[in-house]
C-alpha cells in the first residue's frame, strides 16, 4: 500500500453545513509536517489543517527522498483532490515549501480545482534557481543549516545527528536547485508573500519579487522573527495567511495566542495598534483596505498601499473613507492625533493628522494638503493595472501614483520620520487629505465655509511644481515651487443642420462641422504672455540649462519688446524643451478639448453636434473675456461658442467671477517656509537651481490663496516628459528612487522648521 503524503491532524467540525477551508502546509527544507505542530487549534474556525510529509522525513525517514518537482507537485495535487471535498483550498509554503506549494498551485488550477490563495512564507521565487542540483555538496548542506538556525550548533556538530539531519535537507536543495518556474504559465491565484523582518537568508526585496509569479491579486505581509517565524510565532504567520480571506473567523486560540493587538487589528480591521505582542503586518495591503502595518517611513511602500485603495471620483465625489482609516491607522500607530470629517456623501470624508508644535512663540500651523480622490481609470487601455500598485522598470505604475498619491506619502513618511525621531517643530504640522479636488462639491472650499476656524493654517504645502532633468537626461535641473494657480473656464461649441434619415446623408451635416470647427481649432494659439512667476521661473531656466540654444531663445523670448519676437521665441522655447506641453502652458492661454457628443438613434443624421473644452489662463496675462471673443471671431458662424458658468449663472457673472480668481496675489516666496524647501533642494540636488513658478493647473489650495495665506505647489521628485503626459492618462507612473529623493527633500524642508532649543 503507498505511503500518504497528505495528513489531516484533527478534523475540524463543520459550521452550520458550510463547506470550510483546508489549509495545506508545506513544510521548509530538510523538514516534515510536524514543523506546523504549533498551529493546531490557532486557525480559523470551520478550517482544517493538513500537512504534506513526502519521503524522507519524518515517520518517513527511511524512505528515498524525492527530488523530481514533478513527482512531488503531481502527488500532492491528486491527494488534496481526494480529500478537498468541496472545501476552498489554501496553501501555505515556508521557505523551500513556498516553490512546492507554487507548484503544487499550478497543478489544481491546471486540474481545474480552484485555489482560493497561495501563500509564501520567507521563500525565494521560482525563477531563482538554475542547475541541476548535482553540485550540492555536504558542506552545501551544513552551511544552509547553519545559516538559517535550521537546529542548534552543537547538534550539528553530532556526527550520528548529521546523518538523519542532513540527507532531506540535500535532497531538498537539489530539489530547488533543478527547479525553473518559467517552464509553465504563471497561475492566476490570489498570492500573498510573507517575510520575517529579522530573517537574515531571505531579505524583504526577494519575498517582494513573488509580484511577478501571480497573474491575480498580489500583497505581502510581514511578521517579526526569523526565517522559521511559523514556528516562532504560529498565531502572527495563520494571520497573516489568512486575513481578508472571505468566509473565515479567528479560532479563540488563535485570537489569544496573537495577543490583544492582533484581536483589534483582525476583529476590528483597525489599522492603529500599540506596540506589543508581536503580529501580522500588512505592508502592502490590498484593495480590500486592510490595515496597513509596514513601515510608515518609507515612502514606496505607502503609495502602493495608497494607490491600492481605488478613490476613483466619478464626478460628484469619491469614496475615500477607507484611505482614511488606513491613514488614521498608521498615524495612531506613531502616537499622533487624528480626526476624520465627514461630508454630506456617503462614505466621502476629509482625513486630519495634527502634530503639535512646542516653544512659547508657536507660529501658525504648516498645513500638508493632499487630495485623496483620483481620476477614473477608465476609457482608456492601461497596459498596467491601475489599482494594483505594480513595480516594473523601476517605475511605480497606478491611477494616482503622481496625481497625487505619490506626493501624499513622500509627505506622510517624511513626517513620520520626524515623529519617530521625537523632532519638535516651531509649529503644527497638519497632513490633510481632501476630498473632491478632481471634482464634487465638498472639498477644501466646502470644508472651510462650513467649518469655519477649524484649521487655522500659517502656510499650505500641496501638488505644485516639479523637478526637471538637463536636456540629456543626466541629472535635475531646475526644480519649482509653484506660488499661484491657473484658472479655466468652460466652453461649449454646438453645430446645427438638419435631422434627416440615413439613407439620405448631406453635405455639411453637423457632425462633419463639428469636426471642422474642431480641427481649425486645434490650430489656434494664444500669443505667448508670460506672467511674473513665470518670467522668474524661465530666468532660472535659462541659467539652469546645459542646452545653449535653449538658454538662448528663453532669454530672447523674456527681452522681446515686441509681440510677434516674444510670439516667435516663446514658440523656440517649447519646441527646444524636453517638457514642452509643461512649459508651454506656463507661456500662454491654452485650450484642452475634453468631449464632444451627438446622435442618438442608428438611423437618423442628428441635427446637433456639441463639444466642450477648457481655456486655462495665467494670472497677470490675457483677459478671460478677450479670448473668448478672438474664438469668437476665429471660428466665425461655423459654430456656435457659449460659456457654461455655474447654475444660473450668466456669460458676464462667469467671467467676472474669473476674473477674480486669476486677480488673486501670488503667494510670497519670501517666507520661512519657501525658504525651508529651497534650503532642502540645496540638500537633496546639490547645485540645482530652486525658483518660484506658476503651476500650469489649479490646485484645491486656491480657497486658502484667496484668503491671502500663503500656499505652495510641490512634486518633489524628478519626471520627465513621459510621466507628464500620462497623468490623468494611461499608466500613470512615478519613478521608484526618485520618490524616495523627493521624500528626502520633504524631510529636509520639515527639519527647517524644527525648534532649534
Amino acid at each position: 500500500m503507498t505511503t500518504p503524503w497528505l495528513s489531516l491532524p484533527e478534523r475540524e467540525p463543520r459550521e452550520g453545513g458550510a463547506a470550510g477551508t483546508l489549509v495545506v502546509c508545506f513544510a521548509p527544507t530538510g523538514a516534515h509536517g510536524s514543523t506546523y505542530a504549533g498551529w493546531r487549534g490557532l486557525l480559523p474556525g470551520n478550517t482544517a489543517l493538513a500537512l504534506v510529509t513526502p519521503p524522507g522525513r519524518g515517520t518517513r525517514v527511511d524512505e528515498e527522498p524525492v527530488t523530481a518537482m514533478t513527482v512531488y507537485a503531481d502527488t500532492v495535487a491528486a491527494e488534496i483532490r481526494a480529500v478537498r471535498e468541496g472545501r476552498r483550498v489554501v496553501l501555505i509554503g515556508v521557505s523551500l515549501g513556498a516553490l512546492l506549494a507554487y507548484e503544487t498551485c499550478c497543478r489544481l488550477l491546471d486540474a481545474q480545482v480552484p485555489v482560493a490563495r497561495l501563500c509564501v512564507v520567507a521563500g525565494q521565487c521560482p525563477g531563482d534557481f538554475r542547475g541541476d542540483g548535482g553540485e550540492i555538496t555536504v558542506e552545501d548542506a551544513r552551511a544552509f543549516v547553519a545559516g538559517t538556525g535550521l537546529t542548534d550548533p552543537e547538534l550539528l556538530a553530532d556526527p550520528e545527528f548529521e546523518e538523519v539531519l542532513l540527507p532531506p535537507v540535500i535532497a531538498d536543495l537539489r530539489l530547488a536547485a533543478r527547479y525553473d518556474g518559467s517552464r509553465s504559465a504563471v497561475p492566476h491565484v490570489d498570492l500573498r508573500a510573507v517575510w520575517a523582518t529579522d530573517d537574515t537568508h531571505v531579505h524583504e526585496v526577494t519575498v517582494r519579487r513573488w509580484a511577478d509569479w501571480t497573474g491575480a491579486t498580489f500583497t505581502t505581509r510581514s511578521v517579526e522573527g526569523g526565517h522559521y517565524v511559523h514556528q516562532e510565532d504560529p498565531a502572527a504567520v495563520i494571520s497573516a495567511c489568512l486575513d481578508g480571506l472571505p468566509g473565515t473567523r479567528p479560532s479563540r486560540r488563535s485570537v489569544l495566542g496573537a495577543g490583544a493587538t492582533a484581536v483589534a487589528g483582525t476583529l476590528l480591521g483597525l489599522g492603529a495598534a500599540a506596540a506589543g505582542a508581536p503580529r501580522a503586518s500588512a505592508a502592502v495591503p490590498g484593495a480590500d483596505g486592510g490595515p496597513y502595518d509596514g513601515d510608515p517611513t518609507d515612502p514606496v511602500e505607502l503609495a502602493v498601499a495608497m494607490i491600492r485603495q481605488d478613490t476613483s471620483n466619478p464626478g460628484d465625489g469619491a469614496v475615500t473613507e477607507p484611505y482614511a482609516r488606513m491613514l488614521q491607522g498608521i498615524f495612531r500607530a506613531a502616537g499622533v492625533a487624528t480626526e476624520i470629517v465627514p461630508t454630506p456623501k456617503d462614505g466621502n470624508v476629509h482625513f486630519f493628522a495634527r502634530v503639535p508644535g512646542g516653544g512659547a512663540h508657536r507660529k501658525k500651523p504648516l498645513v500638508l494638503l493632499g487630495h485623496s480622490d483620483v481620476v477614473p481609470a477608465i476609457g482608456d487601455t492601461w497596459t498596467k493595472r491601475p489599482f494594483a500598485g505594480d513595480i516594473a522598470d523601476g517605475k511605480l505604475y497606478g491611477r494616482g501614483s503622481l496625481d497625487m498619491k505619490g506626493v501624499n506619502a513622500a509627505f506622510v513618511a517624511a513626517l513620520l520620520r520626524h515623529v519617530r525621531e521625537g523632532a519638535v517643530f516651531d509649529r503644527d504640522i497638519v497632513l490633510w487629505s481632501d476630498c473632491d479636488e478632481e471634482q464634487g462639491p465638498y472639498g477644501v472650499g466646502w470644508f472651510l465655509k462650513e467649518h469655519p476656524g477649524r484649521v487655522e493654517a500659517g502656510a499650505v504645502i500641496t501638488e505644485g511644481g516639479w523637478v526637471l532633468d538637463q536636456h540629456d537626461g543626466t541629472a535635475p535641473m531646475i526644480a519649482s515651487l509653484t506660488c499661484n494657480d491657473k484658472r479655466s473656464l468652460l466652453l461649449r461649441l454646438e453645430t446645427s443642420a438638419y435631422a434627416t434619415h440615413t439613407s439620405k446623408p448631406f453635405t455639411g451635416q453637423a457632425v462633419i462641422r463639428l469636426g471642422e470647427v474642431l480641427d481649425h481649432l486645434g490650430d489656434w494659439r494664444a500669443h505667448i504672455r508670460p506672467n511674473a512667476l513665470s518670467r522668474l521661473y524661465f530666468a532660472e531656466l535659462a541659467e539652469a540649462t546645459t542646452d545653449r540654444s535653449l538658454s538662448e531663445a528663453i532669454r530672447r523670448m523674456l527681452d522681446a519688446r515686441t509681440e510677434q519676437r516674444r510670439d516667435r521665441a516663446g514658440e523656440e522655447t517649447v519646441r527646444l524643451s524636453r517638457t514642452p506641453e509643461l512649459h508651454n502652458a506656463m507661456l500662454r492661454t491654452t485650450l484642452a478639448f475634453t468631449s464632444a457628443r451627438s446622435g442618438y438613434y442608428p438611423s437618423i443624421v442628428p441635427g446637433t453636434a456639441t463639444a466642450e473644452f477648457r481655456a486655462a489662463f495665467l494670472p497677470g496675462a490675457d483677459d478671460p473675456g478677450r479670448i473668448v471673443a478672438e474664438l469668437r471671431a476665429y471660428i466665425g458662424n461655423r459654430a456656435t461658442l457659449t460659456v457654461v458658468g455655474n447654475p444660473g449663472e450668466s456669460e458676464q457673472q462667469a467671467l467676472d467671477r474669473l476674473r477674480g480668481y486669476l486677480a488673486t496675489p501670488d503667494s510670497d516666496h519670501d517666507t520661512d517656509v519657501f525658504r525651508a524647501w529651497r534650503a532642502a533642494v540645496r540638500r537633496t540636488h546639490p547645485g540645482v537651481r530652486a525658483t518660484a513658478c506658476q503651476f500650469e493647473a489649479v490646485t484645491s489650495a486656491v480657497p486658502f490663496r484667496e484668503q491671502n495665506i500663503p500656499v505652495y505647489g510641490m512634486y518633489p521628485f524628478t519626471v520627465d516628459r513621459d510621466m507628464l503626459t500620462r497623468m490623468h492618462g494611461t499608466d500613470e507612473h512615478i519613478g521608484v528612487e526618485a520618490l524616495r529623493q523627493g521624500t528626502e527633500t520633504v524631510y529636509e524642508m520639515l527639519a527647517g522648521l524644527r525648534t532649534r532649543a
